[in-house]
């Protein structure tokens, strides 16, 4: 990853507050008017009309409403017991935004025209069959940071949202390749570097719910150092207190910390880079906020002050639910561009391209038909080796509906090369919540890694039983055949795939996001590739 994940996780995960949120997050659209609207939840039900209802009248009038702020809802999203509640937010969330702009339909003939069309009960995936002969396997080695590695480490369970591999062979100011992860629940930004298949800890630093990290050389000392994404909560909330922070090497195992930024929503991803050509690197910061919160910002450094830089703001998006941004010069004219993922009921991915200097055209390349799609995250990769960059992208945020649904799944956003774009769908996952490429069966193309999360319980479904790690093979005929890793476990937000033991073959690591207290405890899995063995 360029990754999180939190995708998410980050993104809606609580228990107690989950009524706050679910299918349509319209408080964001519009400006407040200053006029309010009353509304009698109380009365919502009764004033239902099963007769003579005028289906085609009210998919209009809903259409009008809802879409106005985003793709309208469409009623085989979640079962038909659960629609009441949905209708009751959705007017609820309206009244919050201050709005009194739009025809309001009648709360009663929407509850029974969802209500009328949607399904029962929607079916939960088949799990994949049991491979009898796979063409790669993997062997674990659970990872546990209490008591061995971290013996000061808070008891409270792992909420691991990123991992990232970055490989000294690629970053001249590293003198190692090393696992850097973000634990947004303990707050604990850590390392971990390996020996053949030996895992040691390395340097650590505890901040507030660091999300992800970036390596750089800001400094431009030759060593390399790193900007976190701190949310500034671990629960999803509105406030500025998310930050942008700079590591750098300090002594003792640890590393030192510098706010480069703060009074921010929640902050999830950060990259640098030359936008406007002017020989110093920008930052580009992603802030996901909450529901009156988020934006994309640009940071332009103004002067450096005690060997730290300070910036000013520029703000490219003013959307909230912003996941990723990485960065690329996707028409390779030159000018550094970025991809930026957008959740919450917007659901889109877009592209920004720049212009050349440091402003940017807006091209969207992926809208999903519903504002309860769940947008997971992205990562930018050649899938299919044509020169061009392609996305890879999930939807399987389970905290937006608590319902599997059939289409969680990770997608190939083709690049055309001619400004286009086509959707592929690799395969199905429940609440699928990162893929990642890389070629683990060593035939010359790209396959993805996928984990799911999932976290609690959810009514009538047995996680034991679903697929929580998988792997789709890119077939020699163009299909993308899934195999599993693991079942169970879908406690799994962060997945990177990367050569740890240096034998020549691709291995997996995963992290632990959890609800409540593991026995045995695990924060990290690494999912060895024997497929090669050294001579």
């Amino acid at each position: 990853m360029h990754q999180i994940s939190i995708h998410p996780a980050f993104r809606r995960y609580w228990l107690d507050v989950l009524c706050l949120i679910l299918l349509l997050g319209i408080s964001g659209c519009g400006e407040d008017s200053g006029e309010r609207i009353d509304i009698d939840f109380g009365q919502l039900e009764s004033e239902s009309n099963t007769t003579d209802l005028d289906l085609d009248r009210i998919a209009v009038e809903v259409q009008q409403f809802c879409g106005d702020c985003h793709a309208t809802p469409p009623p085989s999203a979640i079962p038909k017991a659960g629609w009441f509640s949905e209708i009751q937010l959705m007017y609820q969330l309206y009244e919050e935004s201050g709005r009194n702009d739009l025809t309001v339909p009648q709360k009663g003939d929407v509850v029974e025209y969802y209500r009328q069309l949607a399904p029962e009960v929607i079916e939960v995936p088949d799990v994949i069959a049991s491979d009898t002969n796979p063409p790669v396997r993997f062997n674990k080695t659970p990872v546990s940071f209490v008591p061995n590695f971290y013996p000061t480490l808070p008891e409270a369970p792992p909420g691991i949202a990123n991992l990232a591999w970055y490989d000294a062979t690629q970053h001249e100011s590293l003198e190692q390749s090393i696992l850097l992860g973000c634990d947004m629940k303990s707050g604990l930004v850590f390392e971990l570097q390996f020996e053949n298949q030996e895992v040691k800890p390395g340097r650590r630093i505890t901040l507030n719910n660091p999300s992800h990290s970036t390596i750089t050389d800001l400094d431009q000392n030759g060593q390399a150092d790193f900007l976190i994404a701190d949310l500034g909560s671990f629960l999803p909330a509105d406030h500025y207190d998310g930050r942008v922070i700079w590591l750098r090497p300090g002594e003792d195992n640890t590393f030192t910390a510098d706010v480069l930024a703060n009074g921010l929503g929640r902050v999830t991803d950060i990259q640098v880079g030359d936008f406007d050509q002017d020989g110093t690197d920008e930052l580009l910061v992603a802030e996901f906020g909450w529901r009156a919160t988020g934006n994309v910002w640009l940071l332009t450094q103004q002067k450096v002050e005690n060997g730290v830089p300070e910036y000013t703001r520029q703000r490219l998006d003013d959307r909230h639910g912003v996941i990723h941004v990485p960065t690329v010069d996707i028409n390779q004219d030159g000018h550094l561009d970025f991809v930026s993922v957008i959740s919450q009921e917007h659901e889109v991915v877009e592209l920004f391209l720049n212009r050349g200097d440091g402003t940017f055209r807006r091209q969207n390349i992926f809208a999903a038909n519903s504002p309860a799609w769940g947008s997971t995250g992205i990562d930018l990769v050649d899938f299919d080796s044509d020169g061009d960059m392609d996305v890879l992208y999930t939807n399987g945020d389970i905290f937006d509906t608590f319902y599997i649904v059939p289409y969680h799944a990770a997608h190939w956003l083709e690049n055309n090369g001619d400004g286009t774009w086509q959707n592929h769908v690799l395969g199905s996952l429940p609440g699928i919540h990162r893929a990642v490429a890389g070629d683990l069966d060593q035939d010359g193309d790209l396959d993805v890694v996928c984990s799911s999360l999932i976290s609690r319980p959810l009514e009538g479904v047995s996680l034991n039983t679903l697929d929580s790690l998988m792997w789709f093979e890119t077939t020699a005929n163009g299909e993308f055949k899934p195999h599993r890793i693991e079942t169970g476990n879908c406690n799994q937000a962060t997945i990177v795939v990367a050569d740890f033991d240096q034998d020549g073959d691709l291995d997996i690591a995963t992290a632990q996001f959890e609800d409540s207290a593991m026995n045995p405890r695990t924060d990290v899995s690494i999912w060895w590739n024997n497929s090669i063995i050294p001579q």
